[in-house]
């Protein structure tokens, strides 16, 4: 095996009403790796799934490391993001009206190369919000 391959990469906590579950990236890129030439950490089968009420809070909560270069959160299915973060934790209500699979939020968080909108996305982490 190749020095490093074992690192782990940075996770991300969502939390919900006392629930939590937390996970390394789907795919990550470190120092000189790149997303569009595929040469980043890739493990695209992780998603962790998190049991939701409608309008509850939700917090993201993200390794330092994700918030010293900066992270943004997508809505997969509404093809919606937040401005790009600086803080390790944030909040958003869970809403689960006019989702094109009902009672389904596919939410990404991104990691970026720093604290701008047009930074380069340098990690993925999927989350499934499941209304209960």
């Amino acid at each position: 095996a190749v020095a490093g391959c074992r690192q782990p990469t940075p996770a991300v906590t969502l939390v919900s009403s006392g629930h939590r579950v937390r996970t390394e990236s789907a795919s990550f890129c470190r120092d000189g790796q790149s997303l569009a030439m595929n040469t980043c950490v890739q493990h695209p089968q992780r998603r962790e799934v998190l049991r939701v009420r409608e309008g509850e809070l939700v917090g993201i909560d993200v390794d330092k490391a994700l918030s010293d270069s900066g992270w943004d959160y997508a809505d997969a299915d509404l093809k919606q993001r937040s401005s790009v973060q600086d803080k390790h934790y944030l909040t958003f209500k869970a809403t689960f009206i006019n989702r094109p699979t009902p009672g389904v939020i596919d939410l990404i968080v991104r990691s970026r190369s720093r604290v701008a909108e047009d930074a380069p996305v340098t990690g993925v982490w999927n989350f499934q919000l499941i209304q209960r």
